[in-house]
């Protein structure tokens, strides 16, 4: 039997030619992480392209015809559209060109056509408007959801959330810009990693700041109820849930991005945020929808009666700030609260008129 050969084959070359037939080495390894980098970041744009479009077609669907009209989800439904629209120019990336090994290892970048060029471009452009989107619907939906705050601490609050917010849209802005310019002029990014990364930093910084708005505020809302019986899980539940793992996703990462920036996960920031705004929608109007078909439902026949759920006793309420609210109780139990008016019905109008989606 051979006995197999001391050289590491994958320490080998390979060779390409110029034009002008003058040849030129790559180290094997460097060919395999090429390929392998192309592959890795192409399965993460059309996990978030196939996420998006989901959500596009499920937002379409299930969105009642009152809540197209507010500004809230004009910017949610752009925001779903200009993520689908980034990750699709930046997977079309992959497909051009720009990906082929030889124009990458040669430098010769004049053999891609402009198409390939503009492609690019768009899709830092939709990178832009996306954060555009995400921010003043963070800004707006913050303003709303504490509106009922002192005169003074709530335009404290909107003049901090507009600087965030604006901080945030800013460094995106310099960033499409220089890299649109190194794009055109087909040169190495490197020099300006650390503005990707301030970028990147700022971003999150915004988000888990108005996710932490958002918990506090509903948090608070959420343990005052708890004191008076409420205990059903409702839609400021919902938002409550949603907006724990927007703060907590993004940042992670983001860390995860220092530490291992080839993975590009940062773009995963934005899809989640994308993602979420309207996908908390259509979960606290599902809930509330339910809420109100169990309560509005007859009252389950057991085969044993016994005292604890022989009776329910459905109560109306006037005068509440919805015209008239439901009171389920079984067995001296609150089984089913009323939907009280806070800042949530503001946000999404059909779950204060007991619509679903």
């Amino acid at each position: 039997m051979a006995s197999p050969p001391s050289a590491d084959p994958y320490q080998g070359t390979v060779t390409f030619h110029y034009a002008n037939g003058t040849g030129f080495n790559v180290p094997l390894r460097d060919l395999d992480s090429f390929i392998l980098y192309s592959t890795r970041v192409s399965i993460n744009y059309s996990a978030q392209l196939g996420a998006s479009l989901i959500l596009v077609i499920l937002l379409a669907l299930l969105t009642s015809p009152e809540k197209r009209r507010s500004l809230i989800f004009a910017l949610n439904a752009s925001a779903l559209v200009f993520n689908f629209a980034r990750l699709l120019c930046m997977s079309i990336y992959f497909t051009t060109a720009f990906s082929m090994p030889y124009i990458y290892f040669s430098g010769e970048y004049f053999r891609v056509p402009m198409s390939a060029y503009a492609c690019s471009i768009l899709g830092v452009v939709f990178s832009f408007l996306l954060v555009v989107a995400v921010e003043f619907s963070l800004v707006l939906q913050t303003q709303v959801i504490c509106a009922t705050l002192p005169e003074v601490r709530k335009y404290l609050l909107l003049g901090v959330s507009l600087v965030i917010a604006l901080v945030a849209v800013t460094f995106r802005l310099v960033l499409t810009v220089q890299n649109t310019k190194f794009i055109l002029n087909a040169l190495d990014f490197s020099s300006y990693i650390w503005l990707q990364e301030a970028t990147a930093i700022t971003i999150t910084i915004s988000i888990c700041f108005f996710s932490l708005i958002f918990i506090t505020k509903l948090g608070i809302a959420i343990n005052s109820r708890r004191h008076l019986g409420i205990t059903r899980f409702g839609a400021m539940q919902v938002i409550f849930v949603m907006s724990c793992q927007t703060m907590v996703i993004p940042a992670i990462c983001c860390m995860i991005q220092f530490s291992y920036p080839q993975l590009e996960l940062n773009t995963n920031a934005l899809t989640i945020m994308a993602i979420s705004l309207p996908l908390s929608s259509l979960w606290a109007a599902a809930t509330i929808k339910h809420t109100i078909e169990t309560a509005n439902s007859t009252p389950h026949q057991y085969l044993w009666p016994s005292s604890r759920n022989n009776s329910v006793v459905v109560e109306s309420k006037p005068g509440s700030f919805s015209g008239q609210a439901t009171t389920v109780r079984s067995g001296g139990s609150v089984a089913a609260s009323s939907l009280s008016p806070d800042q949530l019905d503001r946000l999404y109008p059909e779950l204060e008129a007991g619509k679903g989606d």
